[in-house]
C-alpha cells in the first residue's frame, strides 16, 4: 500500500471511529489504525522538518509574508511526491460495519477505506 494511500486510509478510519459502532467492528479499526499511525506521524514529522527548512531560507515579500524560491517549492513537491509514492508493508483486518439504518458516513470517507471494509446488513446480522 502507498504510503498516501495509508494516510488516506487513517483518515477514513479515523472519521468512521467517531460513531457509536458494534466493539468488534470499534476493535477492528482501532487496531488498523495504530498499524496507520506511526507512518502517517512519521510522514507527518519529516514533512514539518522540511518546511522549517525552507522557512530558514524563506525571503519576505513586501507585504511581509515568506517568499520560497520556485526551485525550492518545486524541490519540495517532488520530494514530499516521491515520499507518498513509496510502498509500505501494512496487513490491515477487514472491518464489518452493520447497516442498521444508524450509521452515517460520507461517501469520500467509505471510498478511502473501502478496500478495507465489508457491510453487512442489520438483517443479516447475527447475535
Amino acid at each position: 500500500m502507498l504510503l498516501k494511500e495509508c494516510i488516506n486510509v487513517y483518515k477514513a478510519f479515523q472519521t468512521i471511529s467517531e460513531s457509536q459502532l458494534p466493539l468488534k467492528t470499534g476493535w477492528n479499526i482501532a487496531q488498523n489504525m495504530s498499524k496507520l499511525q506511526p507512518l502517517v506521524e512519521s510522514f507527518e514529522e519529516h514533512r514539518q522538518t522540511y518546511i522549517e527548512q525552507l522557512r530558514k531560507k524563506a525571503t519576505v515579500d513586501s507585504n511581509g509574508d515568506p517568499e520560497i524560491a520556485d526551485e525550492d517549492a518545486a524541490d519540495f513537491k517532488k520530494q514530499v511526491e516521491a515520499l507518498l509514492n513509496e510502498d509500505e508493508k501494512v496487513r490491515l483486518k477487514k472491518v464489518e460495519l452493520i447497516d442498521d439504518g444508524t450509521l452515517s458516513i460520507a461517501p469520500t470517507v467509505l471510498m478511502a477505506a473501502m478496500d478495507f471494509l465489508t457491510l453487512k446488513t442489520d438483517a443479516d446480522k447475527t447475535s
